[in-house]
């Protein structure tokens, strides 16, 4: 396997013998971090890591690090987590509204299975500096989100410890010198000189014996996939279960029973009923529905079963999604329109059936919708984190120390937290610096030939 054949992700029905030659083929490469450059059982127990917390390699090699021993990620990544979980967690900051002074982060989770309790932590200035933390330099030039961070994580350590899998904690809390993106700088905390990351939390990932037992199971996506068409096509949950059953050849009582082979055969049943026309004859026989020569009535068999519309935390909750996956981000005159109407088309196309209004869709089918979102938004926020540290790996090698400013001065707009940055300003950063080349001089061109360019379309 060369890098040119190298798959897009390490998918979970891959064997253990892929997955050791995409370790091999991806450790040659001389834009991984130093930890894993020429050291295939690093990149492989980075991999195997991802996929016990559900993210792609390149997430878990640039997200998740080792401290004295102990995994730890950033808090990014760890929301990431906690919203992959069904908890809905909040991040705010408070300021005194007299100057505007940082007053305190806040941040809080509602689990999805107690959604009447809140957990909240508040983190202070006071509370970090009586916690001995803010001597450290990124704690100096970027106050608001370190404070964010330390309250994500205390949080989610407090309400769904669970739901992290082992990754609770930032590296920065663990001892490590950070970048204001989690990036990690330096750490007198660092795994033993010629020790892999497997060897340092007990694990040897060449041994066959440890490697994960293959489930084969269905994923969300394949689940998701096929809830969708069998809503669209009549089915319901007194019939799904038939119909699952008949196509596998076993009998099967939902969808997370599925191997991932199963799931497949589904779906490739369910499209081919869609496109199949139904025969008039039998078309006619539905329609009349004759039995014992009377006329039943075709919804007589679900009397006593109303169909449960969405409900209000549904639609609240399908909405925030739609919002964070990037469905609907109008804003100004006229937004609302523009949102309704993508709002719509995004779930007509995910139901295959036409949606003019949220209340269209059933309990069911929103529950469907919110799934498919949720794990969107995971993957969006992945994908947000390695982007992150990429710039942050980016800067690190320019040598650049105010790192807002030069984001300022190239985006031509003051940011001030790395929050503030959407995705195609993340874009719009990553090409800047790969153009750079690593040489400050290119860096420093680039950001004039942006503020010039500014300038004169301003003049225009």
């Amino acid at each position: 396997m060369t890098t040119e054949t190298l798959p897009a992700v390490i998918r979970r029905e891959d064997t253990l013998v892929e997955r050791q030659e995409y370790a091999k083929a991806l450790a040659v490469s001389d834009l991984l971090p130093a930890q894993y450059r020429n050291k295939p059982g690093n990149v492989l127990y980075a991999v195997e890591f991802g996929r016990s917390l559900g993210i792609s390699p390149m997430a878990a090699i640039l997200g998740v690090h080792i401290i004295e021993g102990r995994a730890c990620a950033s808090s990014g990544l760890i929301s990431a987590l906690v919203r992959d979980a069904g908890h809905r967690l909040r991040i705010w900051v408070e300021r005194n509204p007299q100057n505007g002074a940082l007053v305190k982060a806040v941040a809080t989770i509602v689990r999805g299975d107690d959604p009447d309790f809140e957990f909240r932590a508040e983190w202070t200035w006071d509370r970090a500096v009586a916690a001995g933390v803010t001597g450290k330099k990124v704690w100096q030039n970027y106050r608001e989100g370190m404070l964010k961070a330390r309250a994500i994580t205390e949080v989610a350590r407090e309400a769904c410890e669970e739901a992290l899998r082992g990754v609770g904690y930032t590296p920065e809390e663990l001892g490590a010198e950070v970048n204001e993106d989690g990036s990690i700088i330096i750490t007198d905390a660092r795994t033993p000189q010629g020790q892999s990351l497997g060897d340092a939390l007990g694990v040897n990932p060449g041994q066959g014996d440890a490697a994960p037992q293959e489930t084969g199971k269905a994923t969300k996506k394949q689940r998701n996939e096929i809830g969708a068409a069998m809503v669209a096509q009549g089915y319901t949950k007194d019939t799904a279960p038939a119909f699952l059953s008949k196509v596998v050849g076993r009998w099967v009582q939902k969808t997370e029973e599925l191997t991932s082979a199963e799931a497949a055969q589904v779906m490739h049943a369910l499209n081919v009923a869609a496109q199949t026309p139904a025969d008039p004859q039998t078309q006619a026989v539905q329609k009349d529905d004759i039995h014992e020569a009377e006329v039943v009535d075709d919804e007589e068999p679900h009397k006593g079963e109303p169909i449960v519309m969405i409900g209000k935390s549904q639609q609240a909750e399908m909405h925030a999604l739609l919002k964070d996956c990037g469905v609907t981000t109008a804003s100004g005159k006229g937004s609302t329109a523009i949102n309704d109407e993508k709002r719509f088309t995004y779930l007509s196309h995910f139901l295959n059936r036409p949606i003019t209004s949220s209340s269209d869709l059933t309990n069911e089918e929103a529950t469907q919708v919110i799934a498919a979102l949720r794990e969107l938004r995971t993957e969006i926020e992945a994908e947000r984190s390695l982007h992150l540290s990429q710039i942050g790996g980016l800067f690190q090698g320019l040598g650049v120390e105010d790192r807002l400013r030069d984001t300022s001065a190239l985006l031509g707009r003051t940011i001030t937290t790395h929050d503030e940055l959407t995705s195609a300003d993340l874009a719009t950063l990553l090409r800047g610096l790969n153009a750079a080349g690593g040489v400050i001089d290119a860096w420093t061109a680039i950001i004039t030939q942006a503020e010039a360019a500014r300038a004169e379309n301003s003049q225009n």
